[in-house]
């Protein structure tokens, strides 16, 4: 006779024989792991919560500074840091490059490498760091000086050495245990998510402002990003012809701007060079003044790539004079520029 397994359930063939068939489980049943797993995904969720209102306390006006100084931005925005703060840096950057800003990500133990060669002027520096103490990124500080770029530091702790050179810090502390710390610093890469999320709606609705008149999903391109700030010629009034005419060969331009001192004078272009000497027999005694455009056509750095093209067809001239706030000369942006840039 065949005896009962326990623990299973039986049924009778038809032959009279047992049949073990498994028990069924309660899948509704919760485990004290699961149950561990559970309040631990809860208790991470309302630190970050915590984190996320304590960040609401500390924005004040170094907040508003970065987006001004993010909004000034000539060049481009270089994001740097390392292990978390670097992945986190690049969705940032991604989220900033939507806001209209060029914005890349670099390894700083690579720019060490390189002597910060890849960074511009007119760049500006966005450093991220958890501790607040990240040697890769305080080393780079006398090169940065040196450039004369402004830097924006985003650090857990806005008394340690990473900050203490910046021009604006953010403060992104947070209180994690030592394990998240160590491991995995949840409650600090969220925090710093909502930051570069908030620099990035401000700007936004900074930039939104003035720009009624394009499309609300339209990417906007900005002048300052797209104008040429060395690539062409620069020359005095009293330059002779044969310089002017050196000054666009060496740059590969067609303008030329005609400076005295820090004052813009005038402008010369290849139109300009050909009306001026037609029917002229010899350029002895001819200067850049003569033949100059004195009351040249020029265009504020925060304005849109779409504003600086209607300006140029409205006038039928194909480069504009870029200029600051404080109206001192920065820049050329040309027709071909703008095109290329609505085009992408």
């Amino acid at each position: 006779m065949k005896t009962s397994v326990p623990g299973r359930k039986h049924r009778i063939k038809n032959d009279g024989r047992i049949q073990n068939r498994p028990m069924a489980i309660n899948n509704n049943q919760t485990t004290p792991l699961e149950m561990t797993m559970s309040e631990g995904m809860k208790a991470s969720v309302t630190r970050q919560i915590e984190a996320l209102q304590e960040l609401q306390g500390r924005i004040n006006g170094e907040f508003t500074e970065a987006v001004q100084l993010l909004t000034s931005c000539r060049g481009r925005v270089i994001m740097l840091g390392m292990s978390q703060s670097g992945h986190i840096g690049r969705k940032i950057a991604a989220t900033l490059y939507n806001a209209g800003l060029s914005c890349h990500l670099i390894n700083p133990a690579d720019a060490w490498h390189d002597n910060l060669s890849m960074v511009g002027s007119g760049d500006i520096i966005v450093m991220l760091s958890y501790s607040g103490m990240t040697e890769e990124l305080v080393r780079l500080y006398p090169a940065i000086k040196h450039l004369g770029n402004k830097v924006i530091t985003i650090t857990g702790d806005p008394k340690g050495p990473v900050a203490e050179q910046a021009d604006i810090v953010l403060d992104a502390s947070v209180t994690e245990d030592l394990a998240d710390q160590e491991f995995s610093p949840t409650t600090y890469t969220t925090v710093l998510l909502a930051i570069g999320d908030l620099l990035a709606e401000a700007l936004h609705r900074f930039q939104a402002s003035d720009l009624e008149g394009l499309r609300k999903d339209q990417k906007i391109t900005w002048v300052r990003n797209i104008m040429s700030v060395d690539n062409y010629g620069r020359i005095t009034p009293d330059s002779k012809i044969s310089d002017v005419m050196h000054a666009m060969t060496a740059t590969g331009s067609k303008i030329c701007l005609v400076m005295d001192g820090d004052d813009l004078a005038g402008v010369i272009t290849d139109g300009d060079l050909r009306r001026g000497l037609s029917g002229v027999d010899s350029l002895s005694g001819m200067r850049a003044r003569n033949i100059m455009n004195g009351a040249p056509i020029s265009i504020k750095e925060e304005a849109s790539a779409c504003d600086a093209k209607a300006l140029m067809d409205k006038n039928k001239i194909r480069a504009l004079v870029v200029q600051d706030a404080n109206n001192h000369v920065i820049g050329v942006v040309t027709i071909d520029a703008c095109r290329k840039a609505l085009e992408s």
